[in-house]
């Protein structure tokens, strides 16, 4: 296979025949190619790319679709946690979709090339409606994406159980995944997008979600990469008529990290409830780029992401809630809360309101960038508790604010448990030392 910075339109038809893919679909992807083509690589000059240099990812590392099926599965991680208490499975190594299973009937879980084929009128208007190829890497990703999942929940359907993507990284190169879930109206279901694995690879990834009409989704994705694996991803929702998306990002791992996760309030009185916690290692760089879009009346969204860093670690976060002007009576809130561990550790908060509508109902956001609190340290050490514990107690604290807010079968028991391993082994001299 040819390299990312190589991608030339012979490569991606090759894709498309070895997946025996239908002509729409290799039309679709043949569309996204040349919106690739036309469009330039970005630098750090331009503002969505200002506190993430791109030339940080490898793009000369080649695609890979030839992922090992015997490669045993990850024993940690929020996939890992649910054991086979799942309503559907996909697992994805290195580019290629290994097992894909539905255990409920109605529900269709597969990868997206036997979707195309089998469920033409369900991909056919879903896939990238959600996230379109607008720009560099969304149009790399609906041209080439390799390994991919395809997840339906039909109307008036509840599903009383997970479904499962893992996508993990075992060999170098660069993997092109791509999550397609689409529930239809009425519909309930949970969603876990888990990541993880260790090589020297670069991971351009999509994960779009249609929520149908009064449907109510609820998704949960994890990065727990090793230090060798960069990431670029686009997490996006879009929310139907007085539909419900709940979303957690938890980044946990990784060289470069950096993700937008998004929602699109498309339709009168869908909500949106977007929750992330990230902890942030030496030599790890973390961006967040979210835009909650209210493109309709009596649409809501609540924003909270928290984040700890130490070593010498940096992150950044970016959060934009656009009010277009014929969006009336809307309420919207984001929180963003770094806690700085170190003195090597850096934080960006940088918080964002673009309000086009005099009517409406809440808007705000709140930002802070700090160390762990002096007066709560002191309280603690006169109850007997050594300082450095109590430091990890007050870290492991301030980020389950967030996680208490999950209500998902085995979510915030694990995040929190691999959160609590990294303070523990991590350094320990927490704050300015001039305070000791």
């Amino acid at each position: 296979m040819t390299t990312i910075s190589g991608l030339t339109e012979a490569d991606v038809l090759a894709l498309s025949q070895a997946y025996a893919e239908p002509d729409w679909l290799r039309d679709r992807r043949q569309e996204a190619f040349k919106a690739f083509s036309d469009l330039p690589w970005p630098d750090n000059r331009v503002e969505e790319w200002r506190y993430t240099n791109p030339a940080r990812f490898d793009l000369e590392r080649k695609v890979r679709n030839d992922g090992d099926s015997g490669l045993p599965a990850r024993r940690d991680g929020i996939v890992a946690a649910l054991g086979d208490d799942v309503a559907g499975r996909v697992r994805i190594v290195d580019g290629a979709v290994v097992e894909a299973a539905s255990a409920v009937d109605g529900v269709i879980v597969s990868d997206l090339a036997s979707a195309a084929r089998e469920h033409p009128e369900l991909v056919r208007e879903a896939l990238g409606s959600v996230v379109p190829p607008d720009t560099k890497f969304d149009a790399l990703n609906l041209a080439a994406f390799t390994g991919s999942a395809f997840i339906a929940i039909p109307a008036d359907t509840e599903v009383d159980r997970p479904l499962a993507v893992s996508i993990d990284v075992a060999a170098p190169g660069a993997v092109l995944p791509r999550v397609l879930v689409v529930a239809g109206a009425h519909a309930k279901a949970t969603v876990y997008v888990d990541h993880g694995g260790n090589a020297d690879a670069t991971v351009v990834e999509v994960v779009e979600v249609v929520v149908g009409e009064g449907a109510r989704v609820d998704v949960a994705t994890s990065q727990d990469w090793g230090p060798d694996v960069d990431h670029i991803g686009a997490h996006t929702g879009l929310v139907g008529d007085n539909g419900d998306y709940r979303h957690l990002e938890a980044t946990l791992g990784g060289n470069t990290v950096y993700i937008r996760p998004d929602v699109r309030l498309d339709f009168r009185g869908g909500n949106a409830e977007l929750l992330g916690v990230y902890f942030c290692d030496s030599g790890m760089h973390v961006e967040h780029r979210s835009l909650i879009h209210h493109n309709a009346s009596q649409t809501t969204s609540d924003l909270v992401y928290k984040g700890a860093l130490q070593g010498d670690s940096s992150a950044t976060f970016f959060g934009n809630i656009r009010i277009e002007p014929h969006a009336r009576a809307t309420s919207s809130d984001q929180t963003n809360r770094n806690l700085i561990l170190t003195d090597g550790a850096k934080a960006d908060s940088i918080p964002f309101l673009e309000i086009e509508n005099s009517d409406v109902v809440r808007c705000g956001h709140h930002s802070s960038v700090g160390q762990v609190d002096e007066a709560q340290l002191f309280y603690l050490e006169s109850r007997g508790i050594p300082r450095e514990e109590a430091a990890r107690m007050l870290v492991f604290a301030f980020l389950n604010e967030v996680m208490d807010r999950v209500e998902l079968p085995g979510v915030t028991e694990t995040v929190m448990g691999e959160i609590e391993e990294e303070v523990q082994h991590g350094p320990t001299a927490l704050m300015d030392q001039r305070r000791r």
